[in-house]
């Protein structure tokens, strides 16, 4: 028996394989998108928006590393949310961030297509989406701590890829010409809508509490994730803010790599894009699987492989993953719609694990941060789309009714 759980303990994840679970997928899309979707809608004023959101992003990593650490499992905060708040509210942030998991990652795989379609250009992005997800699938059906070792190596590759490139042009800099320029309250909140996808990814942390070995590797981890990330945001957006690059063209990403990589540019972010996706799906897929099992819906969606992979509820989403994507594909779903369903669901997810938080954790930093940050992304999300912000409404109000009866 003592020998079983030494290799049960053995093939968890550590420090560093967690955090290579967790840099890369939240990096993922985010940084193949964000960077030069924001400079072209607001030039300049881009480095507002990310000094706001990297801030609001790394306290959200500390308040959510927090709750996984109080409460930990496959459930992940929705645990935390049930203790606080009670079963219904349990659900009702279970299934936020499980409508969120519908349409996200099919965003993600539409991504990734896009940057690998020229190898391809007789596959439409819907069926290359697919055949990225089916690697992702595969991949989920590993063991946790190979897929951290995996996610660790190729995490590592890419921020260097990124953070040598960027530092590479900003040191070259001849001559900075710097202005901020002015935007509407709309354009505002609507860049912080967009950038919050790059914040997503902390709340399906607490999903993976059972995996590592003990609590301070999930604290180390978090912190060690989210110094790497907002790094490589940060000298990123100032490669692409300072540069010099042309200005009369929108920018593209692969300016940061080509003085560098010269020629191979556009293969190394086409591949580099891919496994960000995949990582990304992975956190989320593999995430929001743990929580659907937890819940313990039906007999088959609490069904496990001997590797603890959650392989019922993982069907399903796969399932819904391939119907989103005909819908993708008959044009009845766009990836701006996709994106905007997905941060909508995201944010309310969040609110509900900030409530949390302020009525579990003692008076502090902590705590202090949390209503902020509930206020703020309150306000966030009333920039949603407003049919999703109805429908989340709506099932607040179900929720919040039902429990009054009850």
């Amino acid at each position: 028996m003592d020998t079983s759980i030494t290799n049960n303990q053995s093939k968890k994840l550590n420090t560093f394989t967690l955090s290579g679970l967790i840099i890369g997928p939240i990096l993922g899309s985010g940084l193949i998108l964000l960077p030069p979707l924001l400079y072209n809608m607001v030039g300049n004023f881009s480095l507002i928006v990310w000094a706001i959101i990297l801030v609001l992003g790394f306290v959200f990593a500390l308040i959510f590393g927090k709750l996984a650490i109080l409460y930990p499992g496959d459930g992940g905060v929705s645990l935390a949310t049930k203790e606080a708040m009670g079963k219904k509210y349990q659900l009702l942030t279970s299934f936020y961030l499980i409508c969120a998991v519908f349409f996200g990652p099919v965003a993600v795989l539409i991504i990734a297509a896009q940057f690998i379609q020229p190898y391809f250009p007789n596959i439409s992005l819907e069926v290359l989406g697919f055949f990225t997800y089916i690697i992702t699938y595969i991949l989920l059906l590993t063991k946790i701590d190979f897929l951290g070792k995996i996610m660790l190596v190729v995490s590592s590759a890419i921020t260097l890829i990124f953070l040598i490139s960027s530092i590479s042009i900003i040191v070259n800099i001849h001559e900075f010409h710097f202005s901020i320029p002015t935007i509407s309250v709309k354009e505002f909140g609507h860049a912080l809508i967009i950038v919050f996808w790059s914040i997503v990814g902390w709340e399906v942390i607490g999903n993976y509490s059972t995996e590592v070995k003990n609590t301070k590797i999930l604290t180390n981890s978090v912190k060690l994730s989210a110094i790497i990330i907002s790094l490589v945001y940060i000298l990123t957006t100032l490669a692409i803010c300072f540069g010099e690059f042309p200005k009369e063209e929108e920018f593209k990403l692969v300016w940061i790599i080509e003085p560098i990589f010269k020629e191979y540019s556009n293969v190394i972010l086409a591949s580099v894009s891919t496994i960000l996706c995949v990582g990304t799906l992975i956190l989320f897929v593999g995430g929001v699987s743990r929580l659907i099992s937890s819940l313990k819906l039906t007999s088959y969606t609490s069904k496990h492989l001997k590797n603890n992979t959650p392989i019922g509820a993982l069907n399903l989403l796969s399932m819904i993953y391939i119907i989103t994507l005909l819908l993708v594909y008959f044009d009845i779903l766009t990836l701006e719609n996709l994106v905007a369903f997905a941060d909508g669901f995201f944010i309310a997810n969040a609110i509900i694990g900030l409530i949390t938080a302020i009525i579990l954790f003692e008076k502090g930093f902590l705590k202090t941060s949390a209503i902020i940050l509930a206020f703020l992304f309150g306000v966030i999300l009333l920039f949603s789309n407003i049919f999703i912000l109805g429908v989340i409404i709506a099932l607040f109000v179900f929720t919040y009714l039902k429990k009054s009866r009850s």
